[in-house]
Parts: structure tokens; sequence; C-alpha cells
């Protein structure tokens, strides 16, 4: 009886993967995730690692400053509660991830069944691709991420796991090499089909995290100044050639990559320029919450509050339900939380993240709370970086705060046993 139990807890564990991604209702997914959540840290009594709980209650504070400055601005009730809501949700998953771990209380089965998941999401997508594709669409590349996904961080997670373990045999899952390389085959293959920056450079810093090559110290600043390397040789091949912004096929991803800079931070914007407005649509949308900021210097101290609206100053054509001119949500994770919980909020994000990564550099003996420490560090690296980009943990079209739940658990519990 007691070992079918233990058999329920990793298959509850890809479920919650599974609802997180495939609900796309927001209020279905939540009240779901909100069930499962509270049904875990129930079994578990609730009881939390101090120092987990104190990393934890970063974000508990900033969802408390948020909701206080709120009461200055006196947004919509539909508002406020979408903003809580946003802000709620990733420590509702790290919580679900954290105790599922718990429970479960063997690495090897979390790592099984990441790893697994990536796989079949990968089978997923590469039989989506093949059915679904237009291979004849004018916009082949934009096609192909419009009709079989835009990105699955699963899958990055998988690989990064994956070599971890061939780097250390005993973190490896795999009995056979064979399923190993079919199953990295699978994932690679699937990882090249979403043509996504941001997958790309996540997996990077995830491969060089768990490696423990993206530390300041003598051997990671030598892989730092190579991948600085890497990017300066590639923007100077991007600026020296001529890329049509219209070009069909691998022209347009390259296209994309060159203008990926100027896409997050752009000084000057022109309005009547659709075409270079939207290739710098992520710049513009962070430069409208600063000077929806100005308008009240105060509001940098504490921010809007929850239900604030960034004005873009026009009807902009980008939801399927015609255009929209106050917008809740910014692509750029650090101006969204500087929007609505100022300074101090994105102080504690920060800290938050900072702490996060700072776990690889805890000296140890013991092999697991080493690579545990990278793990959970590698995280931490994503959400800085994605936090620029996609709202970093405030994504709740991703799964990192599960994943970061998960690894904050075993980084812990490693380091108590030790």
């Amino acid at each position: 009886m007691t070992l079918t139990i233990k058999k329920i807890w990793p298959v509850l564990l890809v479920v919650s993967f599974v609802l997180h991604r495939e609900v796309t209702s927001i209020e279905v997914n939540t009240i779901l995730l909100l069930v499962l959540t509270s049904f875990v840290v129930l079994l578990n009594k609730g009881k939390m690692i101090k120092r987990d709980f104190d990393v934890l209650s970063l974000l508990l504070l900033i969802i408390c400053i948020g909701s206080f400055t709120a009461i200055f601005n006196k947004p919509s009730a539909y508002n406020f509660i979408r903003d809580l809501l946003y802000f709620t949700k990733p420590v509702l998953l790290i919580l679900l991830g954290y105790f599922l771990t718990r429970l479960i209380n063997d690495w090897k089965v979390v790592f099984k069944a990441l790893i697994y998941l990536g796989v079949g999401y990968a089978v997923y997508h590469i039989l989506h691709f093949v059915i679904f594709t237009n291979f004849n669409h004018p916009h082949i590349i934009s096609h192909i991420r419009g009709v079989n996904g835009l990105s699955n961080i699963i899958e990055v997670f998988s690989i990064a796991l994956i070599v971890l373990g061939n780097k250390y045999k005993e973190y490896s899952i795999f009995s056979k090499k064979s399923t190993k390389y079919i199953c990295l085959f699978l994932l690679f293959t699937s990882f090249t089909l979403y043509f996504s920056r941001t997958m790309f450079v996540g997996l990077v810093l995830l491969v060089l995290g768990v490696l423990n090559y993206l530390k300041l110290n003598k051997k990671g600043l030598k892989y730092l100044g190579l991948l600085l390397l890497a990017i300066t040789i590639l923007y100077t091949y991007l600026f020296t050639v001529k890329i049509d912004r219209k070009g069909d096929g691998i022209e347009n991803f390259l296209y994309k990559l060159k203008i990926a800079p100027s896409e997050i931070f752009s000084p000057k914007i022109d309005l009547n320029n659709h075409a270079s407005l939207w290739d710098h649509w992520r710049a513009y949308e962070a430069l409208r919450g600063l000077q929806g900021l100005n308008e009240s210097p105060v509001s940098y101290v504490g921010g809007k509050g929850f239900g604030a609206l960034v004005d873009l100053k026009f009807a902009a054509p980008i939801s399927s339900e015609g255009t929209i001119r106050y917008i809740p949500i910014l692509h750029n994770g650090y101006i969204f939380i500087l929007y609505k919980t100022g300074v101090i909020g994105l102080l504690i994000y920060l800290y938050f993240l900072f702490s996060l990564y700072f776990q690889a550099y805890r000296k140890t003996d013991r092999l697991d709370t080493k690579n545990f420490g990278n793990l959970l560090s590698a995280t931490s690296l994503y959400l800085i970086f994605s936090s620029l980009i996609i709202t970093g943990l405030y994504n709740l079209q991703e799964e990192t705060a599960i994943i970061l739940g998960i690894f904050l658990y075993l980084k812990s519990n490693s380091n108590r046993k030790n």
C-alpha cells in the first residue's frame, strides 16, 4: 500500500506540469493548481526548511507592496485581482514543486520524471510539426512557430539534466547509452524546430550553470570570456551582412537574432514606422512603463500597485479580440515589477534571484549538495535573463517556478544532511 502511494507522487508531479501548460484558461488553471498545491502542502503539514521559507517570503513581501500601493491608485477590482494572481501564482508553483519533491523523496525519480516529460513533449512537437506544417508557406519560420508553439522550457531543462548525468555518471538516469542518445536526439530536434532565441540562450546558461562554469572564478571567467567572444563574432557577422526583414526561412530567424538587443533597449522609436515599432515592441512597452512612473515620481518608491495599467498612447493591435491601449503586463519583467511595486519591489526581486544564484558558491564536500546548488544557481541565471524579455518568474506560460521549487528542496535537503 505504501509503495503504491509513493508511485502516485511522480505521476502527480508530471500531471502538475501538464495542467500548468495545457489548461489555457488562467482561471481554471489557477483553481486546479491551487487545489493541488493545497493538497500537497497539507500532506507535508506545511513544513519547510527555514532558509527556504525566508527566501520564499521575499516574494510574499513583493505581493504585500503591490497590494498596499494599489490603495492609492484605486484600480478596478478585475485589474487588481488579475495582478494579484500574476504575482501569487509563482509562489504556489514553487510550493507545488517543493512539496511534491519532498513527498517523492528521491532525486533520481524526480530527474526521470522531468527528463521523460521533456522527451514526451519533444516527440509530440516533432509529430505536430510533421503533420500540421505547411512547408510551402511564404513565411515558413513564423508559420512553424505559430502552428507548433513558441517554446518549451521543460525540454531545455531535460537536456541540461542529461548533460549533468553525462559529466557525473551517478547522476545519469539511463542504464543504456543508446536510450540516452535517442532522448538527446529527440530533444535537440524539437529544440531546433522551435526557432526560439530565448530557448537557445536559456540552454547555454543552464548547461554552463549545471556544469559549474558560470561562477565568477578563474574557470568561470574563462568560459564567460569564451561565451562573450562567441556572441561578439556572431553579431559582427550579423551586422556585416545584409539580412532582409521579410526574408524567408533561416534569414528571418537571423534577422530576429540581429535585432534582439535593440528589441529590449531602444532609445528612439518611431510610432509612424510600424515595422520598426513591432521590431522594438518590448522596448516601447518598457519605455511607456517608465514614462508612466515619471508622471508621479513618488511611484518609483512603491510602484503604482496591482491593477495599474500602462498607457501605450495608441490602440495597438496586439490582441485577438481587437486593439488595446492600456496593458496590464510588460515583457520586460524588471520594468513590470518596477511599475507595479517600485524600486523596493524590484530590489527584493533582484535579491531573491541573486540569493539563489550564489547557492553555487557554498563550499561542500558532498557531490549532491554541489550539483543541486548548481542546478538552483543555473535556474536563477535563466530567470535573470528571461526577466528581460518574457517577464521571468512572472511568466505564467512557463513552468520554471515549479522547477525552481524542485531544485530548492533538493539543495536544502542535501545541505541539511551535510
